[in-house]
């Protein structure tokens, strides 16, 4: 196990040279990274990050297990255990995507176009049956997936370039810095919010410099 911090009876960010070790998924880092940087400089500028990326979304628990992680964020792991708290973060809104100039982009989308077309899948944990597939199948209906894959930031390029349609997060299309390119449409089924959220070890909780670090990253989101 690793161990970074010890127990100190008070916390003085501006003098601290503690080092914290933060775990995010790919969105999470894209959202939030750049602004909680700008917050350990302004308050905490001794104070040393690592950082490191992960996937599934159980993988934080064994980040925080394995003190690998002081922290963690992404979407809420599928079973969180008595010894991990976890706080809401943010939600994410799912949109359908198309280049600007495809044909489908005239009107508002409707099933029929929607199961018409070719589908790219974002997945990060490789599956090939998404929550929209579900919610299809509930239907008795299925749609026609062309490409998979698990790095979420490429789908907007791949989908500006082609014929391509994605059901992706909004705040991925528009920090993608392809959203110019991208006709953004409501989905012709509803499809819940993505939450995200922060999660922690039991065993930090009281630690003074970690409770900051989550106010920090909480402040941010």
């Amino acid at each position: 196990m690793l161990c970074t911090l010890g127990f100190a009876q008070a916390f003085d960010p501006a003098l601290s040279r503690v080092t914290l070790n933060v775990a995010l998924q790919e969105h999470a880092a894209f959202k939030l990274l750049p602004r909680l940087v700008g917050c350990l400089h302004g308050q905490a500028p001794a104070t040393k990050l690592n950082v490191r990326t992960y996937t599934a979304r159980d993988e934080a628990v064994a980040l925080l297990d394995s003190g690998e992680a002081d922290v963690a964020v992404g979407v809420q792991p599928s079973s969180a255990p008595g010894r991990i708290f976890t706080r809401s973060l943010f939600e994410e809104e799912f949109v359908c995507v198309l280049r600007k100039d495809h044909p489908a982009t005239g009107q508002p989308l409707d099933l029929q176009t929607f199961l018409s077309l070719k589908h790219l899948l974002v997945t990060p944990e490789g599956d090939r049956f998404g929550h929209t597939d579900t919610l299809l199948a509930e239907r008795g209906l299925k749609r026609s997936l062309a490409i998979t894959l698990t790095q979420m930031y490429a789908a907007p390029a791949l989908i500006a370039g082609s014929d391509l349609i994605g059901t992706l997060m909004r705040g991925v299309v528009e920090v993608s810095g392809f959203e110019n390119r991208l006709a953004i449409l409501d989905p012709p089924i509803p499809l819940d919010t993505c939450p995200y959220v922060m999660v922690w070890h039991r065993r930090n909780d009281a630690h003074p410099a970690q409770a900051w670090l989550r106010e920090c990253i909480a402040s941010v989101a």
